[in-house]
Parts: structure tokens; sequence; C-alpha cells
């Protein structure tokens, strides 16, 4: 026993003076910077959360936990039955409204066409008016002048003057024709009406009749006259007088065609208007149906970036509000780690410097670049040291984009600071 308990002290003492040692070899490497074990960070990505821009029920989870997603991917759905039928609904106002323009384009062709064709029909009543009035004076000089030479008795003037009826009673018979010709060719296309037609036969006829009465009395001048040729050549005149006043009346159809017109052409400026109107509800038919649609797709939810799902937050049927993340989507790209290192590492380390880091796990290299230096010290995880002559030691945040990572490095696991590059790791 007296052997062997001294032999355990002088253990213990050895113990004891390694352990001091060591720790103060370690004291030594820290205030030089590189001590054994560097600072640590973790790895970190991007993580995106994915939600609707709309509150619903559930109806579709396309992706679990896990899957890798492409973005604007199709990843959810909620029930949209109401707004598929708002959107039909402003679907079928749109073509409604279309249904509007094209009557009103319609009826606006249909004024205008009436217009044109009243327009041509003025015109043609207003010559066709004072052609039969001018036949009806005619036709009046000429009775006039058949009842005065009966009464004057038959002389060889009287004989010149039968001619010259005859003559007369010829140009009217002649215009009279004409005039028949041409109504019923504008009655065959379309451009009067029959009663206007009917009228230029009935002027025909008379005139027809009156030359040929001409004809009698002319033939009939060397015989003198009889009373009742007189009474007749004398109801011969009132008949023309008659026919003067009926065509000198036709000139107020051309005022009622006149108004025609004007009708029509008030009729295209209400569909003109009616067309405006018909436009306007179409765009806002359209306007009305795209907000629709909008909220629609609003109902599908596509993944926000490329990445992995690493969270799913919803399920089948729950009942979310906007806003709400239904996944959490860690984006594929660039992963970083932050670490905080006291200022007496930092000397001559830029932005850009390439660093060596290793995995605190496997112990594998992996590469990065400073990306940031934080231009102020975090008080957070400041040091303060107050040993004899030592001062307070501050921390700076630097933030290093990893480019070289090996493969199955999973985001979070721990990385140690090797410091930098061309330094190489340090023992």
């Amino acid at each position: 026993m007296k052997i062997i308990r001294p032999m355990v002290y002088s253990l213990f003492a050895a113990m004891i003076g390694t352990g001091f040692f060591f720790l103060h070899t370690g004291q030594v490497d820290s205030s030089t910077g590189a001590q054994r074990n560097g600072a640590t960070a973790y790895i970190e990505a991007t993580q995106v959360s994915a939600s609707f821009k709309v509150g619903g029920r559930v109806t579709e989870l396309l992706v679990k936990e896990g899957d890798t997603v492409k973005q604007g991917q199709p990843i959810a759905r909620l029930q949209s039955n109401e707004i598929e039928a708002k959107v039909a609904q402003a679907k079928a106002a749109v073509g409604l409204a279309q249904g509007k323009i094209a009557e009103a384009t319609g009826a606006e062709a249909g004024a205008l066409a009436k217009k044109q064709q009243g327009a041509a029909a003025v015109q043609l009543t207003a010559e066709t008016a004072e052609q039969q009035v001018a036949q009806a004076q005619a036709a009046v000089q000429a009775a006039e002048a058949k009842v005065q030479a009966l009464k004057n008795g038959a002389r060889p003037e009287e004989k010149k003057q039968a001619e010259a009826q005859l003559n007369a009673a010829k140009e009217v018979y002649d215009v009279a024709e004409q005039s028949l010709k041409r109504m019923n060719t504008l009655l065959a296309e379309g451009l009067i009406a029959k009663a206007d037609a009917d009228k230029a036969k009935v002027s025909f006829e008379e005139a027809k009749a009156k030359y040929e009465l001409a004809q009698q009395q002319a033939a009939l001048v060397n015989q003198g006259p009889r009373p009742e040729e007189i009474q007749g050549a004398e109801a011969m005149l009132k008949q023309a007088r008659a026919s003067l006043r009926l065509a000198e009346a036709g000139r107020e159809q051309v005022r009622i065609r006149q108004g025609d017109v004007a009708a029509a052409e008030a009729a295209a400026r209400q569909a003109r208007g009616a067309i405006q109107s018909a436009e306007s509800g179409k765009l806002q038919a359209e306007a009305s149906q795209l907000e629709a649609e909008t909220y629609l797709s609003y109902t599908e939810l596509l993944a926000p970036a490329d990445g992995i799902i690493v969270a799913q937050n919803a399920q089948l049927g729950e009942l979310v509000g906007s806003g709400f993340p239904i996944y959490t989507v860690e984006a594929s790209g660039s992963r970083w780690a932050k670490f905080y290192l006291p200022e007496t590492e930092l000397t001559g380390l830029k932005s850009g410097d390439n660093v060596s880091l290793k995995l605190a796990a496997t112990g594998a290299a992996v590469q990065g670049k400073v990306q940031l230096i934080a231009p102020a010290a975090d008080f957070a995880v400041k040091k303060a040291t107050h040993a004899a002559g030592d001062t307070d030691i501050r921390s700076f945040g630097v933030k290093i984009e990893l480019t070289e990572v090996p493969e199955n490095t999973a985001t979070g696991m721990t990385v140690q600071w090797a410091g930098r590059a061309e330094e190489g790791v340090r023992p």
C-alpha cells in the first residue's frame, strides 16, 4: 500500500501537468489565429413559402415532402366551383355584348341603305314631278287653244292652230311615253313605289287620248265645230287643268321623301350610339372576365422556385387562408454559411477571396468565396477579455458563398473555418 499510493499521486501529477501543457498550447495558437478547432457555421439555403393568394378549401396536393419541383409547376389547388361559375357568367356577358354590337351594326347598315335609297328617290321624284307639271301645263295650253279654235270657227289660221295643237299633243304624248318607260324601269329596280309608276301610266294614257283627240280635231277643222265639240273641248280643258293641279300637288312628295331621308339618318345615328354603348359593355364584360379568370388562376398554386419540398403545412380538405404557407421550398442554387470571426482574423480578408472550409461531420473539404463582410461589429457575439494588457475583441459577420460542396451534403450541416484558400487547411 505504501508503494502504490506514491505511484497514484505521481500519475495524477503527470496528468495535471499534461493538461496544463495542452491548455497553454491551445491559448498560444488561439492568440495567433491558428487554433486547431476553427470557427463554425451552418450551411444555409433560401427557403420560400408557397402560398395561395386567396383563401379556400384544399382539393389537390400534387407534391409531397422530398419531391423536386420546377418553378411554375402546379403543386396544389383550391376548390374553384364558384369562381368558375363567375368566369362562365363573364364569358356569357361578353358574348351578349358581341351580339348587341352585331345587331346595332346591322341596324346602322340598314339605316344608311334607306338613307341612300331615299336620297335617290328624292332626286327622282323631284325630276318626275317637274316633268309632270310641264306635261300638264302643255296639256292645258293645248286644251285652251282647241277651245278657242272651235269658238272662232274654221279659218286658215285655225287650220294652222289645229295643226299646232296636234303637234303639241304629240309632244305631250312623247314626253308621257318616255316618262312611263323610265318609271317602269325604276319600278323594276325597286327605286320607286308602284303608285308613282301608276301615275305615270295615267299621265301617258291621258296624253295618248289627247293626242288621238287632236288628230280627230285636226281632221274635223275643215268641217267646222259642232256645239258638242266645243263642249268636249272645254271639258278637256278642265281635265287638263285638273291634271296640272295634281301634278303641282305631286311636288309635295319631294318634301315627304326628304323627311324619310332625315328619319333614316336619325336611325343611323341612333344605331351608331347603340354600337358605342355595346362596345363599352363588351369592354366592361371583358374586364370582368379577365378579373374572374385571374381569381381562378389564384386557385392553382405554382412552385415559386426550382428546389425541393422540405415541408408540407396543409392537408386535403383543410380550409386555408390567403397567404398561409402550404409548402416550404428549399430553392436550388447557391448555398452559404455565415461565420462570426474576431477582428484579429479579418486582416487582409476581403469580398471575393476564396476560402477553405471543411465539414465537421466528415472532415471533407468545402470551397467558398467571401460574399460579404459586415461593415459593423456584431455586438451580440462580441467577446470581452479583461486579462492584464488585453483589449476587447469584437466579432464581424462574414458570409461565405459555397462554391464546391461534396455530394449529399445536407443543408444545416456544420462547417468549420479553415482560412483563406491560398493558406491551405491549418493543422
